[in-house]
């Protein structure tokens, strides 16, 4: 677990400024989200999107994707998610 924390933080010094501002933006659901992407060779639906571990409810998770729509970190296609 440090191992994996210690590459993590590693990377997010090597990060420039507007990024890291952008990485501490997101919150945990969307950084899961964004993981979920990521890791999928294909998009994701919306229902896909909202299995999660993280204790939100439906409404508050929609407006989470809605932000990472806003901020071009992911892309919509009728209910298809994916990465930009």
């Amino acid at each position: 677990m440090l191992k994996n924390l210690k590459i993590i933080l590693n990377k997010i010094n090597e990060l420039g400024p507007e990024e890291i501002k952008l990485y501490f933006s997101l919150n945990s659901y969307q950084l899961e989200l964004l993981a979920k992407l990521s890791k999928s060779k294909k998009s994701l639906n919306a229902q896909e999107l909202l299995n999660s571990k993280v204790k939100l409810s439906k409404a508050q998770k929609y407006r989470n994707i809605q932000r990472l729509l806003k901020k071009n970190l992911i892309k919509k296609n009728y209910n298809e998610y994916y990465l930009k």
